[in-house]
């Protein structure tokens, strides 16, 4: 089975369709969304006029099979995450403005502060609410979980990322639970591609650092237990595509939807 993974589409339609486009070309059998299909930061994109929240949230609804929430997902929905890394969110955090936000998380969650004004109603914001924050799939020879982030922060809604070995206990013991073989995230908006293991020959793979970037676009997975960290298919400054799953061959292509 082939099974092409998005993540990170901040309302980037255009590049969007361009990647519906490659995906029938490699010939996909199925399509994955890990979340952030809306969400437009002003201070870091430059298709302000071009962007499309709801076309965006219609194609991925007519044509993936697995769909989660990213954080700005969330947000757009006015919806709390379950899983927030022991973050309590305060009763009335949608009706504060972005600073008292700050003040009330003391930076601990993103605030949304440059966040611009979507295109999305109110049938938008009801499918949104009914996303789930992380999918067990279970594909011929392979379980995979999907999310936009790493447990115990599957949507990506703190501001913590994943840095050091130690941080990612939480994840395997998530993914063994679950009896994952794989896991798929996005949210970094690394330009490369990243995997993280928790052991090989009963050594951690590196003591201290917990992903490891590879320059490469053709990766073959093996059985080990892989957290694998995508690149976005949105971005203006930085390498863009989507990672093309062959469970067959135990393979993982980055196909490029721009290259800088």
């Amino acid at each position: 089975m082939k099974i092409g993974i998005f993540s990170d589409i901040h309302e980037n339609v255009n590049m969007l369709e361009k990647a519906l486009r490659l995906a029938e070309v490699h010939q996909c059998d199925e399509l994955v969304c890990l979340g952030d299909i809306v969400g437009y930061d002003q201070r870091f994109y430059a298709y302000l006029n071009s962007r499309n929240a709801k076309a965006c949230l219609n194609l991925i609804r007519s044509n993936c099979r697995w769909i989660v929430a990213g954080n700005h997902d969330l947000h757009a929905a006015g919806r709390y995450p379950f899983y927030s890394n022991g973050f309590s969110f305060p009763e009335q955090w949608f009706e504060m403005n972005p600073e008292e936000r700050k003040i009330a998380s003391k930076g601990k969650v993103w605030c949304y502060e440059a966040e611009a004004p979507s295109n999305l109603e109110e049938d938008d914001l009801h499918y949104l609410q009914s996303l789930p924050e992380f999918i067990t799939a279970k594909i011929p020879g392979l379980t995979c979980l999907f999310s936009h982030y790493l447990f115990p922060d599957v949507s990506g809604s703190t501001t913590q990322y994943i840095e050091r070995n130690h941080q990612l206990l939480k994840h395997w013991e998530f993914m063994l639970q679950h009896n994952v073989n794989i896991s798929f995230s996005g949210h970094a908006h690394g330009h490369l591609t990243s995997f993280a293991y928790p052991y090989r020959n009963n050594r951690a793979r590196s003591l201290f650092k917990a992903f490891h970037t590879v320059a490469s676009d053709r990766f073959h997975l093996g059985d080990e237990t892989t957290a694998i960290m995508l690149l976005p298919l949105a971005g203006d400054k930085s390498r863009t595509g989507f990672a093309l799953l062959d469970s067959e061959q135990m393979t993982l292509n980055i196909i490029a939807t721009n290259i800088m």
